[in-house]
């Protein structure tokens, strides 16, 4: 039986409430950047990762935020210094920045591959299966290793065309 974590943010006057269940992932998510707002330091940290995630297994510690980074990532933060890029099966129509979001686990679990977890956002409630769970140093690593790895794939998609001569 999977368990199911859900959070909710209300937001009224200068008071924001949060309504969350034990173990619920939930914090106003930072907007995508831009290439050019990535941190050129970032951009180095993301060369230290390897284009294909890991698929170890992974303890996620101590989840109370997160941020999105496209429709296929979203990074779970474990307190101020971990940090936990997910990359999900297929793209998320309904994840977007300050939307509620809830996972499939805890807010600290171990997850073992081949994952059966999954984030759920919106409403009505959409579930998005989860791919690849990896510790990152931070958000900012997080997003520039995800443009390498979408630019690696781009890459290798132009490859594989036949050539039109």
């Amino acid at each position: 039986m999977t368990r199911l974590t859900f959070a909710r943010l209300t937001f009224a006057g200068t008071a924001a409430p949060l309504l969350a269940a034990a173990g619920a992932v939930a914090l106003m998510a930072a907007p995508a950047a831009t290439a050019q707002d990535i941190d050129p330091e970032a951009v180095a940290a993301a060369e230290a990762y390897p284009l294909e995630p890991a698929t170890d297994r992974i303890r996620v510690v101590n989840i109370n935020g997160y941020s999105v980074i496209d429709r296929e990532h979203l990074v779970l933060n474990g307190g101020a210094r971990r940090h936990y890029l997910v990359t999900l099966r297929h793209p998320c129509p309904e994840l977007r920045t300050g939307i509620q979001i809830g996972t499939s686990f805890g807010d600290t679990a171990t997850l073992y591959p081949p994952l059966v977890e999954y984030i759920h956002v919106g409403e009505p409630e959409m579930r998005c299966s989860i791919h690849t769970v990896e510790e990152i140093d931070s958000v900012e690593t997080a997003r520039a290793l995800v443009q390498r790895r979408n630019a690696a794939e781009e890459a290798a998609d132009g490859d594989d065309t036949p050539s039109q001569r």
